[in-house]
């Protein structure tokens, strides 16, 4: 093995390395940016006497955030740019660089979200423990689905250190190793559960509104004008959006699910088969 490979080795695993310390940071981070309450430290514009104008400000720069966040997620998801890492014999390296700029922009999000501490839609109270507990609970669940669906679904892949070390190794790519049935299915739905994150997105303590319409100057206006409200709310905004963004991008089918389905009968038997030989 010459210099010049050791060298490349030594970048690919360095650069890995970095994606799977800064991907374990962000999924802390982001765990507790959707599901612990901000309470002290929450960032907020206050440029003006105007709740209005500042909630209008926040909601602006949260859906530029949230944007880019989109942007980057679909840009480098397409196959334009999956092809132009092959032509240049990048493949390699491209989960690692995927989940290292994902991993950034969330960081970058969760440090410049913006509140809207000037309105509030609904608040649950967490000091009375049956609520607290009933919310810890089902956040629990839904995270614990999302990271054993993850560990499940080849997270070595996902994180791009499979890939690395086949490299290293002078294996061939292993997403050889998979069939095009699990390959389609891994293109139409990266990350499990829907249910969950749509969970952990819409069960949100505090969901902020303002309690005036500045239309009708009424405490309890009427329906179109708590419609008129409900754009003022930041994480109704981010619950709305990232939903509406799993939606599209999640465009499993009816052959993806036959295939799950076939699958997951498929071990039901060999288990089922293994246990009734143990006896």
């Amino acid at each position: 093995m010459g210099i010049k490979q050791v060298i490349l080795n030594f970048a690919k695993i360095s650069l890995c390395s970095f994606g799977l310390i800064i991907t374990f940071y962000m999924v802390m981070d982001f765990t507790y940016f959707l599901s612990i309450p901000a309470i002290k430290g929450v960032h907020y514009i206050n440029r003006t006497n105007d709740p209005w104008l500042n909630t209008s400000w926040a909601l602006l720069a949260n859906m530029a955030l949230l944007s880019l966040f989109i942007l980057q997620h679909s840009l480098l998801a397409s196959n334009e740019i999956k092809n132009a890492f092959n032509a240049y014999s990048l493949q390699v390296i491209y989960r690692s660089l995927y989940v290292i700029t994902t991993a950034g922009i969330l960081l970058f999000l969760t440090r410049h979200w913006k509140s809207t501490p000037d309105v509030i839609l609904w608040e649950m109270n967490l000091n009375y423990k049956p609520i607290f507990w009933i919310y810890a609970s089902i956040h629990t669940v839904a995270w614990l689905i999302i990271y054993i669906g993850n560990i499940c679904t080849d997270v070595t892949e996902l994180l791009g250190i499979k890939q690395v070390y086949y490299s290293v190794v002078n294996l061939p790519d292993p997403n050889l190793r998979k069939s095009l049935q699990l390959q389609r299915l891994t293109n139409h739905m990266r990350h499990p559960s829907f249910l969950a994150f749509v969970l952990i997105f819409w069960l949100y303590p505090v969901m902020r509104a303002k309690l005036m319409c500045p239309v009708c100057a009424k405490k309890l206006p009427p329906i179109w004008c708590v419609l008129y409200m409900l754009r003022y709310l930041d994480r109704l905004l981010l619950a709305v959006i990232l939903t509406a963004y799993m939606y599209i991008a999640w465009n499993t089918d009816e052959r993806d699910y036959y295939y799950h389905k076939s699958q997951y009968e498929r071990k039901y038997h060999e288990l089922e088969r293994l246990n009734r030989y143990s006896y």
